[in-house]
């Protein structure tokens, strides 16, 4: 009998007398955090949704919520000024009905600001490809003019025929 076998039927011996406690402490723990989350709710998803709609609709589902604006980035250039762009807990996931709900939103301003910022990243992107062609251009420029003066510079070798 090899040890891989020996061990195998240890482990089968112990398996079956630890089992039938492990799954009783199993089942107890499932059935405690079944009965906490019995009550939970889901957070509705109101991204979005304009303020006050996602306002009525927290309310509805009686969340306490706070209302967060963001600050101006390059991927809030293009939403709308004034609705929900995120909200945390997530839209979706169960939640005791007294957890806190945070609303991010950006307002007219913080738009402004984003879109400014993605125009100025538009301009050095740009800027930078027309950097990049003008060096490419340079350097096959020198390319060129140092292949003509190597040119220029090696004689042609007379042929016998030649003479």
């Amino acid at each position: 009998m090899g040890k891989l076998q020996i061990i195998g039927r240890l482990a089968r011996v112990a398996a079956s007398a630890v089992t039938p406690m492990a799954l009783d402490e199993a089942t107890k723990i499932i059935n405690n955090q079944l009965d906490k989350r019995k009550h939970y709710v889901k957070i509705p998803d109101v991204t979005s949704l304009p303020l006050d709609e996602a306002a009525k609709v927290l309310e509805q589902y009686e969340f306490n919520y706070a209302l967060v604006k963001l600050p101006a980035d390059i991927k809030y250039a293009d939403n709308d000024s004034n609705t929900v762009l995120r909200i945390l807990p997530k839209g979706g996931t169960s939640v005791d009905p007294t957890t806190f709900v945070k609303v991010y939103y950006a307002d007219a301003d913080t738009i402004d600001k984003s879109n400014t910022l993605f125009k100025d990243m538009v301009d050095q992107k740009i800027d930078k490809q027309e950097k990049h062609r003008q060096t490419v251009r340079d350097v096959a420029n020198k390319s060129k003019q140092v292949a003509a003066d190597v040119g220029n510079k090696i004689t042609p070798r007379k042929r016998n025929s030649d003479k």
